[in-house]
């Protein structure tokens, strides 16, 4: 029995050892290297961003909250620095990879490094455009406050969760994924709710729009503590809602009582006013 082959299958196998282990080092000492690189570059960002103060004019921007409604809580000083340090070690890990001869472990790596812009692009987009969804939200929110609707609230975070679901359609997108069947549903979904919305308010509150609309007149034309006469009701004016305008009135038992009038019916009918008395 020859042992020959078997002397060299394991000469074989050193040889490929012996010519490993300087490539080994080599790539070892680029990984080190590196790290220290990066580790001295994110501490240097980290402390130029600290004393230019980025957080307090991050958080005068609405940067901050915009992060913390997506559960991010760290400092922006210390997401950056990390971001840019996690690139740098990527990117000598995978010259160290490469220079060891492991080329399928350094194109997945190299696939990572080329995925970080477009993950960092999305990323950007999501948070600026939640905080443009946000801002838009509480615009809608206020203007519908101010004609007393009271779902001005719920109407601002459905204009709100609309566009953020646009701009998550968008970030996807960037990062290179096939977005027909997202943008398709939302569309779907979207008009859905639309044509509800429309039709509820076409078939069954058409009455209300109406009286919401007058009431943006009726508070251009008349006040809170305001007397007036229509019909047979004659009255102070309590508040001018949405839809109604409560009057505060005496019955002829010489009690108080308040009586709900329709916006519609003080627009629609002569209504005498008299200014409130100033003592």
């Amino acid at each position: 029995m020859s042992f020959q082959p078997v002397l060299n299958s394991l000469m074989q196998i050193l040889l490929q050892i012996l010519n490993f282990l300087p490539r080994f080092i080599n790539g070892l000492l680029i990984l080190i290297v590196g790290y220290l690189i990066s580790a001295l570059i994110r501490w240097l960002i980290r402390f130029v961003l600290q004393h230019i103060h980025l957080q307090e004019l991050a958080d005068r921007v609405g940067i901050v909250s915009a992060l913390r409604s997506l559960g991010i809580r760290a400092p922006l000083s210390e997401i950056i620095a990390q971001i840019v340090f996690f690139f740098l070690i990527l990117s000598f890990a995978t010259s160290a990879v490469r220079l060891m001869g492991l080329s399928t472990v350094a194109d997945l790596l190299n696939s990572i490094l080329n995925f970080v812009p477009k993950a960092i692009s999305a990323a950007i987009l999501i948070l600026f455009g939640s905080m443009l969804a946000r801002f838009l939200g509480n615009t809608v929110s206020a203007v519908a406050d101010t004609v007393n609707l009271s779902y001005s609230k719920a109407l601002g975070k459905i204009i709100e969760y609309a566009i953020v679901a646009f701009i998550i359609v968008l970030a996807v997108s960037t990062l290179g994924l096939d977005t027909t069947v997202l943008t398709t549903s939302l569309t779907i979904i979207i008009a859905a709710v639309g044509l509800t919305v429309a039709l509820t308010f076409g078939l069954g509150s058409r009455e209300a729009i109406r009286n919401v609309i007058a009431g943006f007149y009726v508070r251009q034309n008349f006040r809170p503590g305001q007397r007036v006469t229509l019909r047979d009701y004659s009255g102070t004016i309590r508040s001018i809602a949405g839809a109604y305008t409560v009057l505060e009135t005496v019955n002829a038992a010489g009690q108080s009582e308040t009586i709900s009038l329709p916006n519609l019916l003080l627009l629609e009918n002569v209504v005498r006013g008299e200014e409130p008395q100033t003592s």
